[in-house]
């Protein structure tokens, strides 16, 4: 049989296949969340989020109504910084349950067997290979359609079939997802050329990111080219075939970018430790990286905009290899006299977060603090995600253990960790001590070269 599943946000209801076999107890699901972890050596913790920052938005109307959610627990996982959606329950223990079973899909990534199914509410619903689709869950009221079997999901695909995105694409592959969205590589017909596509809901986060970006044209920052809206999301299950889901509270954004290679800094840097390169080989891969970053930086906050969210995850790799920052989901402007306002508490990935962002006013010297721990991140080799996370709770106090045996960079990254923001160099004195500093990498050789020659 075809099944029909009517999510709101007022019932928070959800139906399950009773014949399903995938369904397992919450305490198997946090479990299964700490094999993994411990299977791939990484750490992860649960964030608890404050009650009166949740809320509910009215997206139909053009004022904004917020009703704060009482009574409720909401907590966050985060997996080797990776922050996954937000869970809730009446209990502590139920919304750490629904937040570990709102990260095991993404933590399921490519295997063959279905992630766990759970009756509870703010879950996402799972299903079997066999005849069901993953289909991840809405904040907002949503009709979601299941099983090829299923006569309404054909009218879902017709609404699909003249839409900009499958019309003027095609060779659409995905490269990768999360609480975001999805981002697809995909090739534009008129041009043949390759895009990436980031599909996300319609929300004021996105708006923001797009906002940014087409404002921003540097060399070392995600190129943006436009973007559309669209009433239905294509969603590509590598399994199988397609999903369609239609919200009915929120259209899609698709935003068409500048497509990167598939590695991210987070990837360079995690190669770099299971190998063993030469300590002058890093400092001067290392060096160059970190130039691109500040080059990067330095333009954001030109604009009067800060990213609030730089880490290696959000660092990525033109196809050139040139360095290229993106996801400007988080980006906020710095708008009053003294270039600072009041912000979002908490805003950012916890690793990289400057002190001053646990606090109300902040402003672009938390972009430098990130970057120092990127830097020393880029330098330190580790061996897992304990030592790792050892070594920045000390760097993040300006303590630098003895395997880190850069003296020089130690005085350019030292600056960038002070906890008043104050002390911070800016981005502009970076880039001109990392460029002096890269320079002084070349001398050596050059003499040498010299030396030959005479």
């Amino acid at each position: 049989k075809g099944y029909f599943f009517y999510y709101s946000e007022e019932t928070r209801s959800q139906s399950v296949n009773s014949k399903d076999n995938s369904f397992v107890s919450f305490t198997d699901v946090r479990a299964r969340v700490n094999n993994y972890c411990q299977k791939n050596n990484v750490s992860h913790y649960y964030i608890s989020m404050k009650t009166s920052d949740k809320y509910e938005r009215n997206l139909n109307t053009k004022t904004s109504i917020f009703i704060p959610c009482l009574h409720r627990f909401f907590y966050k996982l985060v997996i080797d910084d990776k922050e996954y959606p937000v869970g809730e329950g009446k209990t502590v223990k139920e919304a750490k349950q629904n937040a570990a079973q709102l990260a095991w899909p993404a933590l399921q990534g490519q295997s063959n067997h279905p992630p766990p199914m759970l009756s509870s509410p703010s879950t996402s619903l799972d299903s079997s290979e066999s005849s069901q689709q993953s289909v991840p869950m809405s904040r907002s009221d949503s009709i979601v359609f299941t099983d090829s079997s299923n006569p309404l999901k054909s009218q879902v695909r017709s609404l699909i079939k003249n839409k900009r995105f499958t019309s003027e694409f095609d060779s659409i592959s995905c490269l990768g997802y999360g609480g975001f969205g999805h981002v697809y590589k995909a090739r534009e017909k008129l041009l043949d050329k390759y895009y990436a596509v980031k599909v996300v809901h319609d929300r004021e986060k996105a708006l923001r990111e797009v906002l940014a970006l087409s404002d921003l044209h540097h060399h070392n920052i995600v190129r943006y080219y436009n973007c559309w809206r669209e009433e239905t999301e294509y969603e590509h299950d590598s399994r199988s075939t397609s999903q369609w889901s239609v919200s009915k509270s929120s259209q899609y954004l698709y935003i068409k970018m500048e497509l990167c290679d598939t590695k991210t800094l987070k990837g360079w840097i995690n190669e770099r430790n299971e190998t063993t390169p030469q300590e002058s080989k890093r400092r001067v891969e290392s060096v160059t990286i970190a130039q691109q970053i500040v080059n990067g930086v330095e333009y954001i906050h030109a604009k009067k905009l800060i990213h609030r969210d730089l880490k290696p995850a959000n660092v990525m790799f033109g196809r050139d290899g040139e360095v290229k920052i993106g996801d400007f989901g988080l980006v906020t402007a710095e708008a009053d006299d003294e270039n600072k306002m009041e912000r979002t508490i908490e805003t950012g990935t916890l690793s990289y977060m400057a002190p001053e962002q646990s606090e109300k006013t902040y402003d672009g010297k938390v972009d430098i603090f990130a970057f120092g721990l990127i830097y020393f991140e880029l330098l330190l080799k580790v061996s897992s995600g304990h030592e790792r996370a050892e070594f920045f709770r000390d760097a993040r106090s300006q303590k630098f253990p003895k395997e880190f045996t850069f003296p020089q960079e130690k005085l350019i990254i030292k600056p960038t960790l002070c906890e008043r923001p104050e002390h911070r160099p800016e981005a502009k004195t970076l880039k001109e001590e990392l460029e002096k500093w890269a320079q002084a990498l070349k001398e050596p050789k050059n003499k040498h070269q010299q030396n030959v020659t005479v």
